[in-house]
């Protein structure tokens, strides 16, 4: 069995496929690349038991395929070697079942692989009702809410992307129990079951990074797995087992203080006063409101004080003070793309939310912290 085919074609593949291999595996053939030749192509398939990816090289995109087969190849080192190849055009030939020589007309090497019979069997299956998205809005959904994943393995299923769809509506949310992200889009066709799932934060994270033009996804939801196929591209992932609390009712409806911002003047002012913020962990600065003037300050007892004046519009000019992570307000205007926010306030004690002006869709909260 051999095939030869070009460096870059080969390369994308693995950029993509290895993104599914985990470090913390303990089993080893884990650790190696399933290529499965045959007569069509080439499917490419890595897995940590949870997250599996799979790339299809369709024949067309090969130089030369002779027989057909399946080898696994250990992944350490490998991609480094095939970036390295002095040649554009590569040449695989497995020899003795469990041996592979990479060569160009300048080099090679062998390598040992793992056996096929001792790689688990994974199943990768489509469903009756697919749900299209577009590729471009799929990025931004995982990108506006994923930063407020949780990364504590104490509580599971916070570490995971919850979403569901209701009819039309689907609906995404990520939170840590201290700050939370709710994004809402309308699908083209509507789903005639509920669903409530919740992904892995890893899994729906690395295929952020592997989606990237403007066509559709495909989305195939089971009871325990959730499948997505991005062109020649198929990402499934375990789901977390339980349900996500419910967390709409943290949501406020009415709000005391609604202050209209330049985001970028209000992330500059949170960027400068966190330089001097007590607790680094956690960089917690206050913000006083009063009229149409915002204070943000910090303060450090090795350091000194920090104060930045913003001029506001808001609806209340009552007095509030507030303390917040600087940190997790950062982090969700880096995702808003509007020039001006809304700042949503009650009291001292109760949830900050952070939308953009115009884009009813996108919903971030962050629990204020108390400093006394």
């Amino acid at each position: 069995m051999k095939w030869t085919i070009e460096k870059n074609i080969i390369l994308e593949a693995l950029n993509n496929v290895t993104k599914a291999l985990s470090q913390r595996t303990t089993i080893p053939v884990l650790n190696g690349i399933v290529f499965d030749v045959k007569e069509a192509g080439i499917d490419l398939l890595a897995s940590d038991s949870e997250l599996t990816i799979k790339v299809t090289i369709p024949k067309e995109n090969i130089k030369n395929i002779e027989g057909q087969g399946r080898i696994i190849i250990q992944s350490k080192y490998f991609i480094d070697m095939i970036r390295k190849m002095p040649s554009d055009t590569i040449d695989f030939e497995i020899e003795d079942n469990l041996k592979i020589k990479i060569s160009t007309p300048s080099n090679q090497f062998r390598l040992n692989c793992y056996n096929p019979n001792d790689y688990p069997n994974i199943n990768i299956e489509k469903s009756d009702e697919p749900i299209t998205i577009e590729a471009t809005i799929l990025k931004e959904i995982i990108n506006q809410t994923s930063y407020a994943l949780s990364t504590q393995e104490v509580r599971p299923l916070l570490t995971g992307i919850n979403l569901k769809i209701n009819g039309d509506i689907l609906e995404c949310i990520a939170t840590d129990s201290y700050r939370l992200s709710k994004k809402n889009i309308k699908l083209t066709n509507p789903i005639n079951k509920l669903i409530n799932i919740v992904i892995p934060g890893r899994s729906i994270t690395e295929l952020e990074k592997i989606v990237s033009e403007e066509e559709n996804v495909e989305i195939h939801i089971f009871t325990n797995k959730i499948l997505f196929i991005y062109k020649n591209i198929y990402v499934q992932s375990n789901l977390l087992s339980g349900s996500c609390p419910e967390t709409s009712h943290f949501i406020p409806n009415d709000f005391a203080y609604m202050i209209n911002l330049n985001l970028r003047e209000f992330y500059d002012a949170v960027d400068r006063a966190a330089l001097l913020a007590q607790n680094k962990e956690k960089n917690i600065i206050k913000m006083h409101i009063e009229d149409k003037e915002m204070v943000i300050t910090s303060t450090s007892n090795e350091l000194g004080n920090a104060e930045e004046k913003l001029k506001i519009d808001s609806n209340n000019k009552e007095k509030i003070e507030v303390s917040f992570s600087s940190k997790y307000m950062m982090d969700a205007l880096k995702v808003i793309k509007e020039e001006n926010i809304l700042l949503l306030l009650n009291t001292d004690d109760k949830p900050i939310l952070v939308k953009p002006i115009t884009d009813e869709t996108l919903i971030e909260l962050i629990l204020p912290i108390k400093t006394y």
